[in-house]
């Protein structure tokens, strides 16, 4: 077996991005402790709260007006979604690091 060249790496990382550790399904209510790097609306969906890291992060995505169903939410590489809080309707699904 040969040895990966530094661009088949790369690629190899940027797809266990993509792969993750699975999903989980967030219905209404306040989720911690995530450890997430994108999430997807199931249906029109109301977050009262987003943090990134660790921070409020809701108006820097423009999360403040909810989001319609479909939705892809993404953070930046090396940056996670921390707290999610669906307010009185929807769920999304968040994808794992």
């Amino acid at each position: 077996m040969s040895k990966l060249s530094p661009g088949e790496v790369e690629s190899l990382s940027k797809l266990r991005k993509v792969v993750g550790n699975g999903s989980k399904l967030l219905p209404v209510g306040a989720h911690s402790n995530l450890n997430g790097y994108s999430f997807i609306a199931q249906e029109d969906t109301t977050i009262s709260a987003f943090s990134v890291d660790g921070v409020d992060s809701r108006t820097a995505y423009g999360l403040d007006n909810g989001l319609k169903a479909g939705a892809y939410i993404v953070v930046p590489e090396g940056s996670v979604i921390t707290a999610l809080t669906i307010d009185t309707a929807g769920s999304v699904i968040i994808y794992n690091l």
